[in-house]
């Protein structure tokens, strides 16, 4: 039963995974949209970020060589005091609301990295606290933080490969923390739901599979800027999600 219900999310989550190990980020925003069509955020966040976790197991050292460590070490500071925040949001929000605001969400971040707004000082320490700050309130809430990371290393001054590594291992960290933060609220709340760990089963394998062909593809040839790659696909993933979140919010 489990497997039949994932089946709508698959395609999703296996894209997800292909974007997430070529360009080093994508894979939460694009699968989270696609989790919703089939699961409640209650039940997709955790597994999507479990799964995120999974797919970065074979690619963290490269990552670990290449990041920028004050840059990870401040977002990831900040993280830490968004994480409680967007793990209120999940529990409170009601699920339709939240479905529909993932994607919206989503479609902002695309605005955001198509036209490159703008932001004074967005290279400053505190700046990146800030970025880290809302960064972990939109993972830990709807599994969509990574985009306002993306936004952040495309004004960076970082290269291609620092900001690729730098984003890797701020996700291991922060989606690792946000995951402990959900499971043990939901456990504490007697909220818990055991299908999400079987979920997780069903889908780790080809999800490891697929990650490891996009590292193999960024290896095989780099892009110059992952704004090409991203952006058509998110922007895609994100007016499929509204569009189905809107229906059943107004049927």
């Amino acid at each position: 039963m489990m497997i039949e219900q994932a089946l709508p999310a698959l395609p999703f989550v296996l894209l997800a995974a292909l974007v997430r190990g070529y360009s080093g980020f994508g894979f939460a925003a694009i699968a989270i949209v696609g989790m919703n069509l089939a699961f409640d955020p209650s039940l997709s966040v955790p597994v999507i970020l479990a799964l995120d976790l999974a797919c970065s197991i074979g690619i963290w050292k490269q990552a670990k060589a290449q990041a920028d460590k004050v840059t990870f070490g401040q977002l990831t500071t900040g993280s830490l005091l968004g994480i409680p925040l967007g793990v209120a949001v999940l529990f409170v929000l009601p699920t339709m609301l939240l479905k529909l605001g993932t994607s919206l969400l989503v479609l902002l971040f695309v605005l955001l990295l198509a036209f490159r707004l703008p932001t004074p000082n967005f290279n400053s320490p505190l700046s990146r606290y800030g970025i880290g700050l809302g960064s972990g309130t939109c993972t830990a809430a709807a599994s969509v933080g990574g985009p306002l990371i993306i936004y952040y290393m495309l004004s960076s001054r970082l290269s291609i490969p620092q900001q690729r590594a730098t984003m890797i291992l701020y996700f291991i960290v922060s989606e690792l923390l946000a995951l402990i933060a959900i499971v043990a609220s939901s456990v504490l709340s007697d909220t818990f739901d055991a299908a999400s760990f079987y979920l997780f089963l069903v889908l780790v394998v080809p999800v490891f599979l697929s990650v490891h062909l996009g590292q193999y593809l960024f290896n095989k040839r780099p892009p110059s800027s992952f704004k090409y790659v991203a952006l058509p696909v998110m922007a895609l993933v994100g007016t499929v999600g509204l569009w189905v979140s809107a229906s059943e919010l107004l049927a």
